[in-house]
């Protein structure tokens, strides 16, 4: 009989409760091919598996072949129950860790994730339980090389795998009550390890496995041999020991396809959140590279195209490549754009993963389990981005600024003080989402004009607060489109009034006068101007718009031309230069174009203004060189054009 403890105490030597013993004593790196081949007994490892899980994962990736024994051949309901008890242990973040190392030191740890210094006495020379073997034996047997423990991605991946396996082993009622559970221990442990591309593939492979999704077999072609197919190959699962062979009702499929929505859309959350979050490239950067696509003549020549960039960049581009698998898994759950778009617009609260973990009684109908928002909405924007950017088939609802991107925007920005503290990735995906609707062909006008206003503050307060100079540039522009769209003039006029009146950020100000530039330029040209958007009648009875006429720059003038004595101190009005530099541009394009200067009567509006122009040249002249510059330049140039103006009045 061989001297292998492993192998002489075998059952029916000892039962299974000291062989268990026996093996944790016994157990290490040169004995892991041994007991792969012991685990091929199904009865033993059916009785002994599920003890052996936390004493197989500190020795991977060498004890992998044993973990997927246990998980083919052991009892699947109790593996279950242990491989998600380790799942819950992966969750635990270090300072959690530590707390509890320093609360229970002393004592054992049995079932949980092992501590390092557990794992090299599991990695150290075997105990043989025959007390009078030869120690000199072992004195003369050779080191060990240095073992790293394995890492927590690791055991991660090779805990999914074995969930893969169990969960279509169980044959049950109710599969779908295993499945919740250990669902719930997937989440948090996949959120520590959520900017992992092995965690995520692992994640992938899970799902499609429980998804049931297979590819559709070759046609089957005559041979003179026959030579095993894969599946043929492939060790097959042992049978569930408890199983009942009563089907399962309609009801419990699809709750537990219900189930993998839910875990894909909080999963997708986890990835999109964990991007990095960089000042020109905010997680997908939907929003900026559709900007490109829209508008490529804005572009600034010899700066590479985000589009270039998220093709030729091999970490960005496996960014779209991770999306796109994941919109490819959604379709193979069956979660369609539809159900996105009705989660999204459901009144019902947002889940977290926390919560749902933290929820004590498991779903009995699929409708008692929610999507994830966040995952939802990146999905559907994901979709969308697809058929934008790579011509991918559209699977959309159309979508239209109101009511639908109108009410996710108030759902996820909510006006409070911590407006424009929100995850770049959010709002990108928002900006998205606003931009491609302005692009359909009739958007329309909200209900109210107060929901407009709601959702123009929201933008307007994120262009001006958000860290991000690419976000703060797309929340402007859509600003800009959705401001522009609306169909009455003077409540746009309005709009601009209030900002510049009310808003406490110059910055934002600064942005109010380049709405006014562009409305009186796109007024300027009569195509672009719908019948629906002229409010003034000439002497002639033409009709025209407001912003082609001197009513908008009075109506706006106590605003624009503010009295620079107001402002008591250098550092108030060093932070009010860059809205003075907005109005003297405004001032510079509109005496310099012929056609605006005369429907706006401009040059008769800023010869009023010069005291205005002299208080500010002045305090321009006290900052001097320390921010002063660009004000006296631009009041030069301001001058200098009334002054061609004049001139040429004179002459006339």
């Amino acid at each position: 009989m061989s001297d292998n403890p492993l192998l002489k105490a075998l059952p029916p030597e000892t039962d299974y409760l000291s062989y268990l013993t026996i093996l944790e004593h016994n157990l290490n790196l040169e004995q892991l091919p041994t007991l792969h081949e012991i685990l091929q007994d199904t009865t033993l490892t059916s009785n002994i598996g599920w003890d052996l899980v936390h004493l197989l994962l500190p020795l991977l990736p060498a004890s992998q072949p044993c973990l997927q024994d246990v998980a083919r051949l052991g009892n699947p309901r109790e593996v279950v129950l242990k491989v998600t008890e380790l799942l819950e242990g992966l969750a635990v973040s270090q300072e959690e860790e530590d707390e509890k190392k320093s609360e229970n030191s002393g004592v054992e740890n049995k079932g949980g994730v092992l501590e390092e210094e557990e794992i090299k006495d599991a990695l150290g020379v075997a105990i043989d339980v025959d007390i009078s073997q030869d120690q000199s034996h072992h004195d003369h047997q050779p080191s060990m090389p240095p073992y790293q423990s394995p890492s927590k991605v690791m055991q991660f991946v090779n805990l999914l795998e074995m969930l893969a396996i169990l969960h279509p082993r169980i044959k049950t009622k109710y599969p779908s009550r295993f499945l919740s559970t250990a669902l719930q221990a997937v989440l948090p442990a996949y959120a520590r390890l959520a900017g992992s591309a092995e965690a995520l593939a692992a994640v992938f492979a899970f799902v499609k496995a429980l998804s049931g999704f297979q590819r559709p077999a070759l046609p089957p072609r005559k041979s003179s041999s026959h030579i095993p197919s894969q599946a043929q190959l492939k060790p097959q699962p042992a049978p569930d020991p408890e199983g009942q062979s009563e089907p399962v009702a309609q009801e419990e499929t699809i709750l537990i396809q219900r189930l993998l929505q839910s875990f894909l859309t909080f999963v997708v959350e986890g990835y999109v959140s964990a991007l990095p979050a960089d000042e020109d490239i905010a997680g997908m950067a939907w929003s900026s590279r559709l900007h490109e696509k829209r508008h490529p003549e804005k572009t600034i020549p010899g700066r590479v195209k985000l589009i270039d960039r998220f093709t030729e960049d091999e970490s960005l581009h496996a960014r779209d490549t991770t999306m796109g698998q994941m919109l490819a898994l959604g379709h193979e759950v069956k979660l369609y754009p539809n159900e996105l778009l009705h989660t999204l617009k459901s009144p019902s609260p947002p889940v977290s993963p926390s919560e749902e973990v933290s929820s004590p009684d498991l779903p009995s109908f699929a409708s008692d389990v929610p999507l994830s928002r966040l995952g939802s909405l990146y999905l559907l924007v994901g979709s969308l981005a697809s058929t934008l950017f790579f011509s991918a088939p559209s699977r959309l609802f159309p979508l239209h600024t109101y009511p639908d991107f109108s009410a996710l925007l108030a759902y996820f920005i909510v006006l409070d003080s911590n407006i424009g503290a929100e995850s770049y990735q959010l709002v990108d995906a928002l900006l998205f989402l606003g931009l491609s609707t302005v692009d359909q062909e009739v958007n329309g006008a909200p209900e109210d004009e107060l929901t407009f206003r709601s959702t123009l503050q929201r933008l307007s307060l994120l262009s001006a607060l958000i860290p991000s100079a690419a976000l703060r540039f797309s929340a402007h522009t859509l600003c800009a489109e959705i401001l522009h769209a609306y169909p009455d003039t003077q409540v746009r006029l309005s709009f601009i009034e209030d900002t510049l009146m009310h808003c406490p950020y110059e910055n934002l100000k600064a942005s109010a006068v380049g709405w006014l530039k562009d409305e009186v330029l796109s007024a300027s040209v009569p195509a672009s101007s719908p019948p629906s958007a002229v409010t003034t009648d000439d002497n002639d009875g033409t009709r025209k718009n407001i912003f082609n006429t001197p009513a908008c720059i009075h109506y706006l003038a106590p605003y624009l031309f503010l009295d620079p004595d107001t402002l008591s101190s250098a550092e108030e009005f060093l932070a009010h230069e860059g809205f003075f530099l907005a109005v003297l541009n405004l001032c510079i394009l509109f005496l310099s174009s012929s056609t605006l200067n005369q429907s706006l009567e401009f040059a008769t509006i800023i010869s009023a203004k010069t005291t205005w122009l002299e208080k500010l040249e002045s305090k321009a002249l006290e900052l001097g060189d320390e921010g002063g510059v660009l004000l006296q330049g631009n009041i030069a140039l301001v001058k200098e054009k009334l002054s061609v103006e004049r001139g040429g009045r004179e002459l006339t």
